[in-house]
């Protein structure tokens, strides 16, 4: 048991800092820190194709990473559950770096998607399901501010790596910036080879498996893939999630361009995902805090409503209001991220929590590259963004919907309400 001036000392504070760590770099490279460069790439595809490369083919890269990454993620989450989650981040950390230097060297359209199949492979292998797996193996209790800590990564990532990029890009042109950009995933190799740990038994039988956090051995089982299937619940929350994946996921990937054609600076549109994604960390730890002491369900219900508000305000013809719109969707979007994640866990249990999580990746991967593309090209076929974001306003809103009729309960009180 480690000791901190007298007190005993939880590992497991350590591992959720950690996998923050390794969220902040996997999905603010794959996701947020690449829009910066949506300008000077589609110039410099244009010059080198011919003018024939339109925003929505451009956007196509995010549907192939999510895509494919959904299709990936029950793979991933089996091996996972059976082999561990340290290895397969080494292997999404060397994907990202190595996709991040062929970014420097692009001249055409499909150099561009074969990269972000490495990108896929870093998200399925290094991105949420991996880690919510062992937050999921270290915490019982406070298991909603554990997996709020590590989830808030990749909001710290996606808000800091767009202002980063286009500092980077400013001084040193977007090739080089791509370039050395390429180092960051490398120093995630240490932390995951020295710090992190699969479970509270690898640090031997000294430290406390049921102390203030809880241990992993008095984790129920939990239900299998086919059992969480045929749950109303498994439906409910993926449907939830490719809606809300849909929006947030479209929203960031068209916002630097969106804060453009509203008259913002390239600084303004860079420091724009900032306020999304810090908000978002906000919302992420704190709605985990709050939903271990005020009910699961309460706060995923009233993190959708949220969001749909900041989803409406979004659309306001005062520029002004847009600086609100974002605070609102960034802080309720994390709330949602993170409650996701919790309901699935303490539902269905971890035993099979890879290949359930892995499940619910597919659709909600799907709804998520499906935005970036179908925003781009409703973008390009009415002139604004106007429809794009009244799409996203109703897709939040059935998602609000659908949370309401979520049960909180366990598998076995639902099965006590069937028979009677």
């Amino acid at each position: 048991m480690a000791q901190q001036n007298g007190k005993s000392f939880y590992y497991g504070w350590v591992i959720a800092f950690a996998s923050g760590c390794v969220l902040l770099l996997t999905n603010g490279m794959t996701l947020g820190g690449l829009n910066v460069f949506d300008k000077p790439l589609l110039d410099s595809l244009n010059e080198s194709m011919g003018g024939s490369v339109s925003l929505a083919g451009l956007k196509t890269r995010d549907a192939i990473t999510l895509a494919v990454a959904g299709l990936m993620a029950p793979i991933a989450g089996a091996a996972a559950d059976r082999f561990g989650v340290r290895p397969l981040m080494v292997v999404g950390a060397l994907c990202l770096s190595l996709g991040y230097f062929l970014y420097s060297t692009v001249d055409s359209l499909s150099q561009i998607y074969w990269i972000h199949l490495l990108f896929a492979t870093t998200l399925a292998s290094c991105g949420l399901v991996v880690n919510v797996i062992l937050i999921s193996r270290w915490f019982i209790k406070d298991r909603g501010l554990a997996l709020g800590i590590a989830l808030a990564g990749t909001s710290l990532g996606n808000g800091t790596m767009p202002p980063v990029n286009a500092a980077l890009m400013g001084e040193l042109g977007w090739r080089a910036s791509f370039a050395w950009t390429s180092l960051l995933p490398l120093l995630l190799i240490p932390v995951i080879l020295f710090v992190i740990r699969e479970r509270p038994a690898d640090l031997g039988p000294q430290l406390p498996l049921a102390g203030r956090a809880g241990g992993a051995s008095a984790v129920p089982d939990g239900m299998s893939l086919a059992a969480a299937l045929r749950t109303r619940n498994f439906w409910l929350l993926a449907f939830i999630a490719m809606f809300s994946f849909f929006s947030i996921i479209g929203t960031q990937a068209h916002l630097n361009l969106y804060m453009l054609s509203r008259g913002f600076s390239q600084m303004d549109a860079g420091f724009s995902y900032t306020v999304l994604f810090y908000l978002g960390l906000l919302g992420k730890v704190l709605n985990g805090l709050l939903a271990d002491r005020l009910g699961k369900k309460r706060v995923f219900v009233a993190t959708l409503g949220v969001m749909v508000v900041g989803a409406l305000v979004l659309r306001l013809p005062q520029a002004g209001g847009i600086w609100a719109g974002l605070a609102l969707f960034g802080l309720g979007w994390g709330g949602l991220y993170t409650l996701l994640q919790l309901l699935a866990a303490d539902y269905f249990g971890p035993r099979h929590l890879g290949k359930i999580l892995g499940a619910i990746t597919v659709l909600d991967t799907f709804g998520g590259g499906l935005g970036p593309p179908l925003i781009g090209a409703i973008r390009d076929s009415s002139g604004s963004y106007d429809q794009a974001f009244l799409l996203v306003c109703v897709l939040v809103g059935l998602a609000f919907v659908l949370a309401t009729l979520f049960h909180a309960g366990t598998p076995a009180d639902d099965r006590k309400q069937t028979t009677t």
